[in-house]
């Protein structure tokens, strides 16, 4: 019985997250109507919401939930090789926040995402130090892409 109720609050919990992450990306992407720059505003908010989660989670913002940090972890290895192909073609839209560098310095984009996979790999979700120390890397290969890639 209570295998069945962790098991419920678990799948709840799930949907309440993903409903809440799919409500705040669809509302991000809003102004932008290029369908290839909206998909790359919403794989951007997805990590998005995923670090602040993880953030919250190693620094005690929020308590240490190893089930919603395991799946936010699982989400950002998952999706972190989706980057640099999501960037392959140079598609533009006003409400992009990607600066044209992206295409200048192809290479060099490449090496920056490269970094956050690898990163992103070594993410320990085991307990809020482990977290905490695991996440600092990522963090910064986040900041080192966009102080060089993003419109600030």
């Amino acid at each position: 019985m209570q295998l069945k109720r962790r098991l419920y609050v678990a799948i709840h919990l799930g949907l309440t997250v993903a409903l809440a992450l799919v409500g705040g990306i669809v509302y991000a992407a809003e102004g932008v109507s290029n369908p290839e720059v909206r998909a790359r505003v919403e794989l951007m908010q997805g990590y998005k919401a995923q670090m602040k989660l993880l953030t919250e989670a190693a620094s005690g913002a929020q308590p240490f939930a190893a089930d919603r940090v395991a799946a936010a972890i699982a989400a950002l290895q998952a999706g972190a090789g989706e980057l640099a192909p999501a960037f392959r073609s140079r598609a533009e839209d006003p409400a992009s926040q990607a600066l044209p560098e992206i295409w200048a310095a192809p290479s060099e984009f490449r090496q920056k995402t490269a970094k956050l996979v690898k990163t992103a790999a070594a993410l320990d979700g085991s307990e809020p130090g482990a977290l905490a120390d695991t996440l600092a890397p990522v963090q910064a290969a986040c900041k080192d892409c966009h102080g060089r890639f993003k419109l600030q």
